[in-house]
């Protein structure tokens, strides 16, 4: 979605908006006639103070016919707002700016559509902190490491991107929920604004590998760059090559760099990630993100047993 379509698309639900207040208000003016000669009133207030009129005069006269105007409308059971257009933003009145500047808004629509777009985003909307639940893990040492995952993502999450590192690796086996938990800071930056993008890092791989020989245009790459939030999930999963390695290297050391936020999950250990991905990639992980580890047992496998 470009920055013109979102803001067709508030322009069109700002018009549909005013068409549908246009009819309660036609209807009001049906049923309470006076309604509709104070509105006639009310609205030719600025061609009289352009005229030259007493200003403090009209402004007692407006104030006295909006009080009669609201007495009117409670009198005959109808809501104060009845004939407003309801907005879905207060701040823009889906006009797209507050002001000179961008509203918030917009951002919001352009984030979580380019989130929507990222290959795995789309399965993962419902994934989200409130649904994700402590019971799947044993009580002890298990449920409690797990409760200090949970809050640090939430922390994460709600801090973003004040948070004292470069980035968050999230390590443990197959659904244990590195990727709901993934999923559900990403949803929630979204919905905020903030530019998320959530790939496998096999994805990754193939996009830069396609517009290194100009199979796709090298603004598929720079999404990986850019974004405020870039989300690996399952490192180590990919079609491991020296290239890829110094492909996923190279990007995670320009996002150190620019301090842009990234979060990695592997099913790989430590030792693992130090072997497969050599000295640099390790040290620059553990040099500069926070390490999460998960524990319990394959939640997946045990949905679908019915546990």
């Amino acid at each position: 979605m470009t920055l013109n379509e979102a803001l067709r698309i508030k322009n069109d639900k700002r018009m549909a908006e005013m068409n549908e207040s246009d009819k309660r208000r036609a209807e009001l003016h049906a049923v309470v006639p006076r309604i509709k000669e104070i509105d006639l009133l009310l609205d030719n207030m600025p061609l009289r103070l352009l005229g030259g009129e007493n200003a403090e005069i009209i402004r007692a006269e407006d104030e006295n016919l909006r009080s009669e105007r609201a007495r009117l409308l409670e009198a005959t059971g109808f809501a104060p707002d009845y004939d407003m257009p309801k907005f879905d933003c207060p701040e823009c009145n889906d006009g797209g700016y507050c002001g000179l500047k961008l509203c918030q808004c917009i951002k919001n629509m352009l984030s979580a559509d380019n989130y929507q777009k990222s290959t795995l985003a789309g399965g993962l909307v419902g994934k989200t902190f409130d649904v994700f639940s402590l019971d799947y893990y044993t009580e002890g040492s298990e449920r409690q490491q797990m409760e200090i995952v949970l809050n640090v993502c939430k922390k994460y999450a709600e801090n973003f991107p004040k948070f004292d590192s470069a980035g968050m690796l999230f390590l443990g086996g197959t659904g244990l929920g590195k990727t709901h938990l993934s999923a559900a800071i990403a949803n929630s930056l979204s919905t905020r604004g903030i530019s998320v993008v959530y790939e496998s890092a096999q994805q990754i791989f193939d996009t830069v590998d396609a517009v290194r020989f100009n199979r796709m245009d090298i603004s598929e790459r720079k999404k990986y760059e850019t974004c405020s939030l870039l989300i690996i999930d399952d490192l180590g999963a990919e079609c491991i090559t020296q290239y890829s390695i110094s492909s996923i290297t190279s990007l995670i050391d320009l996002r150190i760099v620019n301090g842009k936020k990234t979060i990695i999950s592997s099913n790989l250990s430590l030792a693992n990630i130090k072997k497969t991905y050599g000295e640099r990639l390790f040290s620059r992980l553990l040099g500069e993100y926070h390490v999460l580890q998960f524990v319990g047992k394959d939640i997946r496998m045990m949905k679908n047993k019915g546990c």
